[in-house]
Parts: C-alpha cells; structure tokens; sequence
C-alpha cells in the first residue's frame, strides 16, 4: 500500500512470453506477444491487451509503463513460467503433479512508480500449493497504484491466459493480501461465475475506505496537534506541519497528552478496545502519514479521490475534547466528484456469490480490522452472509501472519468449497477486547491478555 496488489486449447509458445524449468526460469523475451480472447498485447510496445471475453471494470493509465523481469525459479517438484500480458507481467508456478485447479494470487499495493512487478504467494502457501498439486499463477497488474479494479481485471486475464496454455482449470481459487484483498473481493462480486472459493488476509475488503482512512489519520492528527494540514502547498510545507505535529503527539511508545487522545481516537475508528492495537500503532504511527507527505497537492488519483466527509469521529472521557468538537473541529477533506468515480470504478458492494474467508490481525493499524466490519456489514445487507467467514489474529502489523494460520485457513477454504463444511469463524461486529484466540497459532510472545489500549 502507501511506500515505506479459462475449454480452450493450449496454444503454442508462440503466443505468449514463456519458460518452463524445474529449477530456474530463462530470460524473457521483448516483442512476443501474448494473445487473449483473440486480442494481441505487444509486450514490446506495451500496448494494453484487454481480453474481449469480459468487461473491465478497472481505470487505467499505463502511460510510461517498464516491466520488471518476471523470471524466477521454480521450488523443487514444480516448473516456473513467467511473461507480458499487456503492461503486466506474470509467474505462474505448476506443480509437476498438476491437480488441474488453480489458484490466481492478488498481491498488495506497489506504490506508485511506472514499473510494474509480480510476486509470489507466501512461502508457506507456495510451498502447500506446489505439494497438493495445484498451480498458481499471480500478476503484476498492468500499473502501479491503489486502483483494486484493474487488480482483479489482470488477475482475471492471467486466468485466460493459463486456460489457454494449459487447459480450463476445474477449479479456480483466489488469494489476496492487503490491497489484494479488495482484488478478491472485487472479483468474487464481478466475476464470481470464473472463481471458486477466496481466501483474504489482511486485506482492504471494503474498498475506497482505506484511503479514506489514511486521510482521517492525518486530519485528525492535525487537529489534536492544533497544526493545520497546507494540503496543496507542496512537500516542504506539508513536511513542515508534519514535523510540529510529531512534536505536539510526540513518539507513539511515549506520546503526550495530545497523542494519547490521538490514540484514542483511533483505537475507536478502527474497531475499538482490542489485543495488540497499541504494539500495533507504534509501527505504522509514521507511516500512515504517507499518502499526505508523497501526495500533498493531491494529484494521484488516490489522493484526489479520498475524503473523509462524514465520518465520525469518538473521543473517551478524559482529553478534555467532546465528541462534538473533535466533529466540529476536524477539518474535511472533500473528494474530486471525477476522480472518486474512477477510483471507485467498480463500487465494492459485499454481493459476493462464491465462499470467502478472511484473516486480519487484531494490531493492524495500516489495513485496520475495522475494514473487515464494514465488508460484513455489506455483505449481511446484500443477502450474502451466508458466504462470508471472518478470523481474527491476535498480532501487531500489518499482514503479520504465521505459517499455520495462512495454511489452516487455506485448509478450511478448500473444505468448505469441495465438501460444503463451513469453517468457523470470529464475530467481528462487537466487542473485540478478546477477539483472536480461536484461531491465533501460536500467540504471539508477550500476547497483551484481554486487552491493549491506549496508555
């Protein structure tokens, strides 16, 4: 996120950037072009090939778009393909006893630099898929930046692609991390008839929230800290006011009066009372000012497209502020009415229609838990209920998973989408002040007990 996300035949080589090696995977080749749906991307020129098999529903601008080099070797009992599809690139990774399922890997924010790069699962992922059987396959997406539509319109595409060269998959799954997660959940309201089953961790399930999240953090931030934000002055003003409002808060591990109602603001907004919230803000305190200090005249079409108009704000007894200043006295941020609809594209809806289970870490403070509220809300109000099964983890950061908990989680998704078994979940609309124990493995050292709050 913000800098510190197929019956048709196989066709020949020809037809797209390929290598295949069991333990490393040669080089690409520039000007071979990748045909899907019937529609040509010149990997050379990198010219968009939209696939005329579905609607897009993402915005793009692949204006002075490079490609990292997609090679990458393959872990034992697997081959390594790699390629262009358009401005992206692509891996796809089969395990040499292939299952014929797929499972299509949405990564997280890359920043908004003009090269574009793919990764792979997470290694304890990677490693189970490869050893049941099953191929993955992930994309770069055809531009950097927090635009989740055109996430889940590549990924789809790579699925067309792979259906192309290796057949139509029996089964296809989805798995998506932070910004990917939004991929996910875009791609199961959309294009839920190409997937099977999803699997999300630590993921912006809810959208255009996270931005607007990023943007309350530094609004309210400046508030509390009596410095007002020079958005649209440039980086050295916004710098400066960055720097007084450091001082007024103070560090997180030791804030002042004014950083502990800080705090506490939002410790409410992003779920309230819970396990791991104060480890959690101590790392990602700095980093959540980002958007505003890389973008502070708003140009990015995240920037532009973010507001935090209407939402509202709790302080407890104690900072001498009242729910009503704090309100009154935040200052909003309205959207740009254009760059909201581009951004938001493709509205998240929660009309999900294909099984989904998500994992979020209690501490998250970056993608916060209460992402995961509001996507439950959207999904009990569009009848979908039914298909959606949430999971704490009691843990500070962001997307801090162990092994066991990605891999049980994966476990119970392929249960529920081969055998009809509801896996468990956690209730996440009330009271978290000891959510996670269920399905953290293990807790974490120096696990907070029931609860961590603000000092």
């Amino acid at each position: 996120m913000v800098a510190a996300a197929l019956g048709v035949a196989a066709c020949s080589d020809s037809t797209a950037t390929r290598n295949a090696a069991t333990t490393a995977a040669s080089p690409t080749h520039a000007g071979v072009t990748a045909t899907v749906g019937g529609l040509a991307a010149d990997s050379a020129t990198g010219t968009a090939g939209a696939p005329t098999t579905f609607t897009k529903i993402g915005t793009y601008d692949t204006t002075g778009i490079t490609q990292a080099d997609p090679t990458f070797t393959a872990i034992a009992g697997a081959t390594a393909e790699s390629g262009h599809l358009g401005t992206a690139v692509y891996q796809i990774e089969m395990a040499s006893n292939w299952n014929h399922e797929l499972v299509l890997f949405a990564h997280g924010f890359n920043g908004f630099g003009t090269q574009v790069s793919v990764a792979p699962p997470p290694d304890a992922l990677r490693a189970k898929l490869i050893s049941e059987g099953f191929a993955w396959a992930a994309s770069s997406y055809s531009q950097n930046g927090y635009d989740p539509a055109v996430g889940a319109d590549d990924t789809l595409a790579l699925k067309l692609l792979f259906a192309k060269e290796h057949g139509t998959p029996t089964r296809t799954y989805l798995i998506g991390l932070s910004m990917g997660g939004n991929v996910v959940t875009l791609s199961l309201e959309h294009f839920g008839d190409e997937y099977d089953g999803a699997l999300s961790g630590c993921g912006a399930v809810a959208g255009e929230d996270e931005i607007d999240y990023l943007i309350s953090w530094g609004e309210v931030a400046a508030y509390i800290a009596g410095v007002p934000l020079p958005v649209g002055q440039g980086s050295s003003a916004m710098g400066a006011a960055f720097s007084k409002i450091q001082t007024a808060l103070g560090p997180a591990n030791q804030p002042t009066e004014k950083g502990l109602a800080f705090q506490d603001v939002m410790m409410n907004l992003t779920g309230g009372p819970r396990p791991w919230f104060q480890e959690g803000i101590e790392q990602q305190y700095l980093t959540n000012f980002g958007l505003l200090l890389l973008d502070p005249n708003r140009q990015s079409l995240a920037g532009k497209a973010a507001t935090n108009v209407g939402v509202v704000y709790h302080i407890d007894p104690g900072f001498g502020i009242t729910d009503d200043q704090l309100n009154a006295g935040v200052e909003r941020l309205q959207a740009d009415a254009t760059a909201r609809s581009k951004a938001d594209s493709a509205v998240t809806t929660g009309k999900i229609t294909k099984p989904l289970l998500t994992l979020h870490g209690t501490g998250d403070l970056f993608v916060p838990i209460s992402m995961e509220q509001d996507y439950a809300k959207l999904v009990d109000a569009a009848g979908a209920g039914n298909l959606l099964v949430q999971r704490a983890i009691r843990s500070a950061g962001h997307c801090g998973f162990t092994g066991t908990e990605l891999t049980t989680a994966w476990d119970d998704l392929v249960n529920w989408v081969e055998h009809g078994v509801k896996p468990k979940g956690d209730d996440l609309t009330g009271d978290l002040s000891d959510i996670g124990k269920q399905f953290t493995d293990p807790l974490r050292s120096g696990d907070p007990g029931t609860v961590s709050v603000a000092p």
